[in-house]
């Protein structure tokens, strides 16, 4: 997407990084000097030499609100979701004199450094999708406005959607098609509490929705991969090793949907036909997939659009917004799943 600017076209961040073949994060760091951050001169190089072709302005005025993003990846897992959340954040900036001039992972902030502490301190806001453990007190005591994406913490202006709707959505789908051997492979709502994993929402729903329907729950159908696209790989020929008579695999993002439909294909398996396939996102490609996948679109780009509109008024009135503002979700149903029964 492009903004107009004094009459000229102006690419956006995500614009510079996909013509720069390097991440959003690569391109934020480059040009913010972040002293934690590692890259190679000729990689430098070619961030700077993009933004100028494409005529991307960076400013480090104060007149500009400068605010940074903490998302959910680790050094194992990333998911086109969180880019499409930045997406819409950088899409609404560009147009309010703003500009994301931070961006941090979570691996980065359980190891915290002098340097980035520093940075989180020069930020007029944030925009979380989650933190690890130990670094709310931290983060709260900048004493900066925030703004939480698809994660309630009270006291917080929270954008999301209705997470239980949203999963009982998918499995009134599963059992209406006649699945009755469910597997589920994903990971916690937090990617480092493993202990999490069996009380996360989606488990309950999954546990009640079996009960409803007088399915017994088998534990080993249940796989948890802590988001790890290797895991997933491994656990999804455990499975099938064990109880090849699984009916459908309902995997936790539609990136481990990938990696489960790339898995049934070596295995000589096909989908749907002798396995069925859900995934939840709704990522670009999903409907490119083969077969198309059957997911939950979720707002993904609305929900970083509205968190940065919510942060920027605050900022700007230097008032506190504690709501919790929920967008729709929509089931697709593709051909990744079909009627059994």
């Amino acid at each position: 997407m492009f903004t107009k600017q004094g009459g000229d076209l102006m690419a956006t961040i995500r614009e510079v990084a996909k013509a720069a073949n390097v991440s959003i994060t690569t391109v934020s760091k480059v040009l913010s000097d972040d002293p934690d951050f590692r890259v190679s001169q000729a990689t430098k190089e070619r961030v700077l030499k993009t933004v100028e072709e494409l005529h991307y302005q960076y400013t480090g005025k104060k007149s500009q609100i400068h605010i940074g993003c903490i998302m959910s990846l680790t050094y194992s897992y990333s998911d086109p979701y969180f880019n499409d959340i930045l997406g819409g954040i950088q899409s609404y900036c560009a147009s309010h004199n703003a500009f994301i001039s931070l961006i941090v992972s979570y691996a980065q902030l359980q190891d915290m450094t002098p340097g980035l502490k520093k940075q989180l301190a020069e930020l007029d806001g944030l925009i979380i999708t989650e933190l690890p453990p130990g670094t709310l007190d931290f983060i709260t005591s900048l004493n900066k406005k925030l703004i939480f994406i698809d994660n309630y913490i009270n006291g917080y202006c929270n954008v999301g959607y209705n997470t239980v709707y949203a999963n009982q959505l998918v499995f009134n789908h599963i059992i209406d098609c006649g699945y009755r051997k469910i597997a589920y492979i994903g990971g916690p709502s937090n990617s480092s509490l493993s202990s999490d994993f069996d009380s996360c929402c989606r488990m309950m729903i999954l546990r009640e929705t079996l009960r409803e329907n007088k399915i017994p729950y088998d534990p080993e159908l249940i796989y948890n991969c802590n988001w790890d696209s290797k895991t997933c790989a491994a656990q999804v020929k455990e499975l099938l090793t064990k109880h090849p008579e699984t009916e459908v695999i309902f995997a936790g993002s539609d990136s481990l949907a990938i990696v489960v439909l790339s898995q049934l294909k070596d295995l000589g398996l096909k989908c749907p036909q002798d396995i069925g396939v859900v995934g939840f996102n709704d990522i670009a490609l999903s409907k490119n997939f083969s077969p198309a996948l059957t997911t939950i679109r979720l707002p993904s780009a609305e929900m970083g659009k509205l968190s940065a509109e919510v942060l920027i008024r605050q900022i700007k009135s230097n008032t506190v917004l504690k709501q919790q503002l929920l967008l729709p979700v929509e089931l697709k149903v593709r051909k990744s799943t079909r009627k059994i029964r």
